[in-house]
């Protein structure tokens, strides 16, 4: 009980929410003016001074701070989205159209359920994109008479955004369904073929990984330990999933690239100041070199930051061969901001 006890107040636990000081970018450098989730939070529940703090009693879960925040600062207290993931998919065995229920609508039935859409970042959609085999109807019919309905608009904006930066047809296999009429729900039944389409798809499961040994989380709150935001590793998963053409694109638009002036000293020092591991230093015979992996980056910037001679910069869109390898960092004597 007493564990219990000292581990929330670690975790900053509100409600369904939990804060990571230790994602935070501002906590790790108070230089650092990000103020993503603050900007996110209709209610005014999130303060950022010497903790991460949300006041439980203007918090309204809408979960946008989660969604909002490249490092994982927010989360969802015992949420497994890969799970969500795959109990939609098992849904689809005898199904052609699946129905996705937030906990708040009680009225609806669904095959699924979760928290508050909000959540659901750019990155979040385009993984169900990627995973779903069968078209996903996103229940929103009781969301105007909620005090979180303005998610609704944002996530209708959140897929005009992907679509507007890819080719990629969200709307075609995601439909957010405002209109009761228009929501189809049909039972869950298993015939011969559904049970042999299960078995097939539990081996789809296992072999992309959807389901994680939980012994392999990393459950820390450590300003050294580096950690992949789940933003990141779902896209890093659905990159592999799409065709090339949309992998390109993908890469331009979600994906960053890292170049250093000539005025890096080489003290290394961004190495330590990023969060996810996206830089390291690589032998080169009697050289040491700074190198990057655009799949570990998030952009947050602290190594742009932390930079004592300012020669790191961050640009959007990532152009080389392999974006899983680490590569090495470019140097330019005109590099940009």
């Amino acid at each position: 009980m007493l564990r219990d006890k000292v581990i929330n107040k670690a975790l900053n636990t509100v409600g369904c929410i939990e804060t990571d000081r230790s994602r935070c970018t501002r906590m790790r450098f108070n230089r650092n003016e990000c103020n993503k989730c603050i900007r996110q939070c209709r209610f005014k529940a999130i303060m950022i001074h010497e903790d991460v703090t949300i006041n439980e009693s203007t918090c309204s879960a809408c979960m946008l701070c989660v969604s909002a925040c490249p490092s994982d600062c927010f989360a969802i207290k015992r949420h497994d989205f890969y799970f969500l993931i795959s109990k939609l998919r098992k849904a689809g065995y005898s199904i052609d159209s699946l129905v996705l229920g937030c906990d708040n609508n009680t009225k609806n039935p669904s095959h699924a359920k979760t928290y508050c859409f909000g959540y659901l970042s750019e990155e979040h959609i385009i993984a169900l994109y990627s995973y779903m085999a069968r078209p996903l109807q996103i229940d929103m019919t009781e969301c105007d008479k909620c005090k979180n309905g303005f998610t609704a608009g944002i996530l209708q904006d959140r897929i005009a955004s992907i679509e507007n930066k890819t080719s990629i047809n969200i709307s075609d296999k995601i439909k957010l369904i405002k209109d009761k009429d228009r929501l189809r729900f049909h039972d869950i039944s298993y015939d011969r073929r559904g049970f042999f389409r299960a078995i097939k798809d539990l081996t789809f499961i296992q072999a992309t990984g959807l389901f994680d040994n939980e012994n392999e989380i990393e459950q820390t709150q450590s300003y050294s330990a580096k950690k992949l935001p789940l933003k990141r590793e779902l896209l890093n998963r659905a990159i592999k999933m799409l065709p090339n053409k949309n992998k390109i694109e993908l890469l331009t638009s979600y994906y960053y690239d890292v170049t250093v002036k000539e005025t890096c000293n080489n003290c290394f020092a961004c190495i330590g100041m990023c969060p996810t591991g996206a830089l390291k230093i690589e032998n080169n015979y009697n050289d040491r070199e700074l190198v990057f992996n655009t799949s570990l980056c998030n952009g947050c910037g602290l190594c742009m930051n932390f930079c004592m001679t300012s020669s790191v910069s961050i640009e959007n869109g990532f152009q080389g061969d392999d974006p899983f390898e680490f590569k090495n960092v470019k140097k330019s004597s005109l590099c940009g901001v």
